[in-house]
């Protein structure tokens, strides 16, 4: 097979994985933030959240030196196995310090809390383990076997909590045994898949001087690792402390679907990737080509990610109470809105982080991102006691402010190819699309319609949008 066509198998592989594990996401999401306890799904997310976190840390940055090693064919099954034994320990390590956390400090209050804690803690370390054999697909490009380890592992979940829910047992406690159960089934379905490239079994293994160069060569990894676990999840785990669980589970429902409002992102960001590792691979500095497709790029990214935050702030008390039984709706409308305004601020920090990385500005990342943290967990510590959820949300943007001041005034410097006038009018567009489409008495999907038609309408005659353009720039090998 060619180049061309594996790329377009790969491209449609992943692409497949990607819609058909966010549609499952999406109905476990609904299913649990709807059938259980508010003070339960806020647990959940928060044991979640902090779980998450540990393991993040825990990783140490290896993920992307390890992908990096197994395509460049540097002994594939003993980085494999180095970075498995890596998983299994520092999660058993884990493991054993929160049983002793909970033994000698919360062991009297006897809450479920407590008891459910360590089941989400193994379900999400067993779910790291089978990771190492994730990455070694992704690094030997076995995208079609990655695929099918993420999809039957999703299907298996799903299916679980459909069976709870049928059977009439659907309990927060049944739930995480069911993730438990289904992170167990996710390893061996990876380690089946990726043992097919070898003709031995990978096994974990500890040659030192091979871990420690890979620890060594992950370091300028860690800070951001470090740091983006922090400005992913601090704002779920300072809530679940400083506030209630009530208040977790609604701030959590408002930023998953801020997470979900970020699809395009998902979809955008490996094409900008791979496109501007090419277009400045050049010895020389861009071309006036080179600056015209960047800023094309530009242009594309900021007009997609809108469309869905439109659509939502047109809809979202009406349709999110319809749908969560009066749950989630009006209490997080104010807050949605907040996280909504990051939307935009997000598609400029992932282009110019892009750039920033093609470029090998790995050291400005990590102390953009270094500071964009400690802003963030000082304003959540600041602002949750006063604010709750609201304070969180708040907390979030400021945060996502700084840093996309910061990529911006350092792109600037370096002269980064992107005209901002463009940004700012996608802004103004959307902002006037909005107030136009909710000034008008309309039913609530008849003013999200005529949000969306008259942003699209102001794009094309401000000269941001481009439907020629737009498939011009998928295609396109950026040469």
């Amino acid at each position: 097979m060619n180049r061309k066509g594996k790329l377009i198998k790969d491209i449609s592989a992943n692409g497949l994985q990607v819609i058909v594990n966010q549609l499952i996401g999406l109905v476990l999401f609904y299913l649990t933030s709807t059938y259980l306890l508010k003070a339960e799904f806020g647990y959940l997310n928060w044991a979640t959240a902090l779980g998450s976190t540990i393991v993040a840390i825990a990783s140490l940055g290896l993920d992307l030196i390890v992908v990096k090693r197994v395509a460049a064919a540097k002994s594939p099954q003993m980085v494999i196995g180095i970075h498995l034994f890596h998983g299994l320990a520092s999660g058993i390590l884990a493991l054993f310090f929160l049983v002793l956390f909970y033994v000698f400090f919360v062991q009297a209050k006897n809450t479920f809390n407590d008891v459910l804690v360590l089941p989400v803690f193994i379900y999400l370390v067993v779910g790291n383990v089978a990771n190492s054999f994730k990455l070694c697909l992704t690094g030997l490009e076995a995208y079609k076997q990655l695929a099918w380890v993420l999809i039957m592992a999703n299907v298996l979940k799903l299916s679980g909590v459909l069976l709870l829910f049928v059977l009439g047992v659907f309990g927060i406690q049944q739930l995480i045994l069911v993730y438990v159960l289904c992170s167990f089934a996710e390893l061996l379905i990876a380690r089946f898949m990726a043992n097919k490239h070898f003709e031995k079994p990978i096994w974990p293994r500890m040659v030192w001087f091979d871990y420690k160069g890979l620890v060594v060569e992950a370091l300028p990894q860690l800070g951001v690792v470090l740091f983006d676990s922090a400005l992913a999840r601090i704002d779920w785990i300072l809530l679940g402390l400083m506030g209630t669980a009530v208040a977790t589970a609604e701030y959590s429902f408002a930023y998953r679907v801020f997470e979900l409002s970020k699809l395009p992102l998902l979809i955008l960001a490996p094409i900008l990737l791979t496109r501007f590792s090419k277009l400045f691979s050049g010895a020389d500095g861009p071309s006036d080509k080179i600056q015209q497709d960047v800023q094309d790029y530009f242009k594309l990214e900021m007009v997609l990610v809108l469309f869905i935050p439109l659509v939502l702030l047109n809809v979202w008390t009406p349709m999110v109470d319809y749908l969560t039984h009066d749950k989630y709706g009006a209490v997080n409308e104010l807050t949605y809105s907040i996280l909504a305004v990051c939307i935009p601020l997000h598609a400029i920090i992932n282009f110019l982080w892009t750039l920033a990385f093609v470029k090998g500005y790995l050291k400005t990342i990590m102390w953009i991102t270094v500071l964009s943290s400690v802003v963030n967990i000082l304003a959540n510590v600041i602002l949750i006691p006063m604010y709750s959820s609201q304070g969180a949300a708040v907390a979030f943007l400021i945060s996502t402010l700084l840093q996309t001041a910061l990529y911006i005034v350092f792109m600037r410097q370096v002269d980064a190819p992107i005209r901002w006038l463009d940004s700012l009018l996608v802004l103004l567009f959307a902002a006037v699309a909005l107030f136009f489409g909710q000034m008008l008495d309309l039913h609530v999907v008849l003013s999200a319609m005529l949000t969306v038609l008259i942003f699209v309408v102001l794009c094309v005659v401000g000269k941001q949008l481009n439907i020629g353009k737009i498939k011009t720039l998928i295609i396109s090998k950026g040469t």
